[in-house]
């Protein structure tokens, strides 16, 4: 078998052991507003290599690895991808946040509740200019339940907070993400309208 990173012969699952070596694991981080967010890999070398092939080539060996990889760190309770916009699911022909999800759920048992609306479509962030502004997605209904959101790749957080909001922060218990930034700085939820009154530091 052919490593999807470095395309060697020999490899025994997605990645040989040389860059399976290389996969760089990512601190865990806060969100403004006091979600906690468990974090697999940094967003650099073979890691960032395979998040691309999930997200624009359908490759799904990432996301079993990703879910083997933090299946031990996530909360009880039902899991909530960030859904990709309907434009690009249709493009690329996957919904790499949603498939996280389904997976982690084999793992933990846990449910997913696809709570979110996608959007029909979004200004490209991913490697493009991440000042545009994020658009919040629709609730399809409320829930009294605790959730752990899902997404595949943390690049400013903007992103995850605009979930947060639409959820609301007291019922986003924490966030799971594929790959993050290196020495990403989140930004303050205020921009939504939350107050600090409102923000708490939510426990595992």
């Amino acid at each position: 078998m052919l490593c999807q990173t470095c395309h060697r012969a020999g490899s025994t699952w997605i990645v040989c052991d040389l860059c399976r070596r290389s996969l760089r694991s990512a601190s865990n981080r806060i969100l403004p507003g006091g979600v906690p967010v468990i974090i697999a890999f940094e967003h650099a070398g073979p890691a960032r290599v395979l998040a691309h092939h999930l997200k624009y080539r359908g490759l799904v060996g990432y996301a079993r690895l990703v879910a083997a990889t933090l299946a031990g760190e996530v909360p009880p309770g039902p899991l909530v991808p960030v859904p990709r916009s309907l434009s690009r699911r249709l493009r690329y022909g996957t919904d790499p946040a949603l498939l996280l999800a389904t997976l982690l759920s084999r793992e933990t048992g846990s449910p997913v509740y696809r709570l979110l609306r996608a959007p029909l479509h979004t200004p490209r962030r991913a490697g493009g200019d991440h000042r545009r502004e994020v658009t919040i997605p629709g609730l399809r209904k409320r829930t009294l339940e605790s959730v752990v959101l899902v997404d595949d790749v943390m690049t400013t957080g903007a992103t995850l907070e605009a979930a947060v909001f639409a959820i609301g922060v007291e019922q986003v218990r924490a966030a799971v993400v594929a790959n993050a930034v290196p020495d990403l700085t989140t930004r303050s939820l205020s921009r939504f309208g939350v107050s600090s009154e409102t923000r708490r530091r939510t426990r595992i």
